[in-house]
């Protein structure tokens, strides 16, 4: 009986390969795997600390602790005192009032001696006040900042900097971030700052932009996908669309300057703004919309054109029904971006302060990144703090933003 042929060990067999090379280059390439998905995640993990570094530093910039003289009484109140359901802004008014000695009727009877009052002063929630925590008090524009001090630095030298204290000083552990900032507009002084005006002209603009590009972008890729032919004047349209995805903003800013600002005569309103910003998302829309619309299985078209179905009764009623997750997802996106833009409102005239809000296309406006960068510009302690919490909600809208895409994506999403 002739010899068989040499068999691997039973291990060898388990592990595909016959011969100690064989198992060593197989245990090699597997080493070379682990390391090479190890390498691929660091990006991902640097990302991610890159975000949370963000986020922890623009948290703790809007809290600081602060040594004040009050120009006015210095008095506090705890929450329990000055918390009222529905009217916490008079009654804390009233009893700043009369701790000046002034009759509170004068001022909360008369529309105009109240919103000089409100102008002046600043109803807020202190965290800590000399020692005791969550006091409402009422701030003044002439209230005098000795010293401003980081959020971990105050933690560590707290004792220290309240046993210094001189007669009529007070500690104070001040959020720059809390429902006052969203009632103030933009100020000198950087107690009395807020985001009121900003907010309200940044909601003006993006309802306009979504208004102009949506129907524009959709109809766009609608004509591109279902009815354009394909032929050299199309594929010429398309190459461009893709190319114009890509313009730096401030090259729309220069554009919408010249046509819109100047050409037209809009001057510097709100609806030269969201034409605009209209234009540099569109391309994002075009593009977006186009995916979903493909993304359409084509047997639904010709199941429905068998039934009889017109062109416009597929498209209405088959495919864009069926692509409106993509095409939802793409503008909220695109509108995401829109927000964050600050180069081409600069070129077409946005105002860093405005004494009132927008009401209407044609009002004068800013918006939120206009606000922070003219609070940036300062180039004052106070002030870098009053611009993280402008940047904490600027990145809370984006966040919402996001949210209501994926949730969106996920509530009209369809599997075929």
């Amino acid at each position: 009986m002739s010899a068989s042929p040499r068999q691997p060990s039973d291990a060898a067999a388990r592990a595909g390969f016959g011969t100690p090379e064989e198992r060593a280059r197989l245990k090699r390439r597997k080493r070379i795997g682990r390391a090479f998905q190890a390498l691929t995640a660091i990006p991902v993990v640097l990302a991610l600390a890159l975000i949370v570094t963000l986020f922890v530093d623009v948290i703790t910039d809007t809290v600081s602790w602060q040594v004040v003289e009050p120009e006015e009484s210095g008095v506090t109140w705890s929450f329990a005192e000055g918390a009222r359901l529905g009217g916490t802004w008079e009654h804390l008014v009233r009893l700043e009032l009369e701790a000046r000695g002034e009759e509170p009727a004068t001022v909360l009877d008369d529309p105009e001696e109240r919103r000089k009052f409100r102008l002046r002063n600043r109803v807020e929630l202190l965290w800590w006040v000399d020692g005791r925590p969550f006091r409402w008090a009422v701030t003044n524009s002439r209230d005098d900042t000795v010293d401003d001090v980081g959020l971990f630095r105050g933690l560590r030298e707290r004792h220290e900097i309240l046993a210094g204290l001189e007669d009529g000083q007070q500690l104070r552990l001040n959020p720059w971030f809390d429902a006052a900032f969203f009632r103030k507009n933009a100020s000198r002084t950087p107690m009395m700052a807020g985001l009121q005006n900003a907010l309200i002209g940044t909601l003006w603009v993006i309802g306009l932009v979504i208004l102009i590009a949506l129907p524009i972008g959709v109809g766009t890729a609608v004509y591109l996908e279902e009815y354009a032919a394909d032929n050299r004047l199309t594929r010429f349209i398309e190459v461009n669309i893709r190319n114009l995805a890509g313009v730096p903003s401030i090259v729309y800013g220069i554009l919408g300057l010249y046509a819109f600002v100047r050409l037209m005569n809009l001057g510097p309103t709100v609806l030269a703004a969201a034409l605009t910003l209209a234009l540099l998302i569109l391309p994002v829309v075009v593009i977006a919309s186009r995916e979903a619309i493909k993304a359409v299985p084509s047997t639904l078209r010709q199941a429905s054109y068998g039934l009889g179905a017109t062109k416009w009764q597929t498209v209405s009623r088959i495919v864009l029904p069926n692509a409106v997750a993509g095409i939802v997802t793409g503008v909220i996106l695109a509108v995401a971006r829109a927000i964050g833009e600050t180069a081409p409102l600069l070129l077409v005239g946005a105002a860093a302060f405005i004494p009132r809000a927008p009401d209407g296309p044609l009002s004068t406006y800013t918006v939120i990144p206009i606000q922070i960068y003219s609070w940036v510009a300062e180039n004052d302690r106070e002030f870098a703090h009053v611009a993280s919490a402008g940047i904490l909600a600027l990145l809370i809208v984006l966040i919402l933003l996001y949210v209501a895409a994926f949730w969106m994506r996920r509530r009209f999403e369809r599997s075929w």
